[in-house]
């Protein structure tokens, strides 16, 4: 089954409690929402939402928040979702936090079980942030675990939380 996309670049997929689809489209930073019907086709819920950041191309999501990674910039992008399946940007600026001097280049994201803690590897510096989720999806980050190799060293992606 093939589906046109509603944005450029879809990068990474992720799916909301009912169902939906939200995509992650890294040409302009924008995540567009579906709903998948029984016969594969996918219906736009909503249509490319921008977050001003550079190169999202991560998708994570912690219960009604989703969380992007904006690789170009180094920034993680916040995101809420309301019962019909459509975002809306967690603050004004679209960074639920900014870079750092040891958090350059992230690259994967991963949620806890329990859907408390956020973790982002940055490839560039060859760092993981951990982040608290609050309950109206901001972060706040509790360390950084420094050391890893970096992606031009290793090639190293991925990262899996429990």
């Amino acid at each position: 089954m093939v589906n046109d996309s509603a944005g450029a670049v879809p990068f990474a997929i992720s799916f909301d409690k009912a169902g939906r689809m939200p995509v992650a489209e890294a040409k302009d930073s924008t995540v567009s929402t579906y709903k998948v019907r029984a016969d594969g086709t996918l219906r736009v819920v909503q249509k490319s939402l921008p977050n001003g950041q550079d190169t999202l191309c991560r998708l994570e999501r912690a219960g009604d928040f989703f969380y992007g990674g904006n690789t170009g910039n180094s920034t993680v992008t916040g995101y809420r979702t309301d019962r019909h399946g459509k975002l809306a940007l967690t603050n004004d600026v679209g960074v639920a936090t900014p870079p750092s001097a040891k958090s350059q280049g992230v690259i994967d994201l991963a949620v806890t079980k329990d859907q408390k803690v956020l973790y982002v590897r940055n490839a560039t510096s060859g760092t993981v942030d951990g982040f608290r989720i609050g309950r109206n999806g901001s972060l706040a980050k509790v360390g950084t675990t420094t050391g890893l190799p970096p992606f031009a060293e290793s090639g190293m992606e991925g990262i899996a939380a429990v």
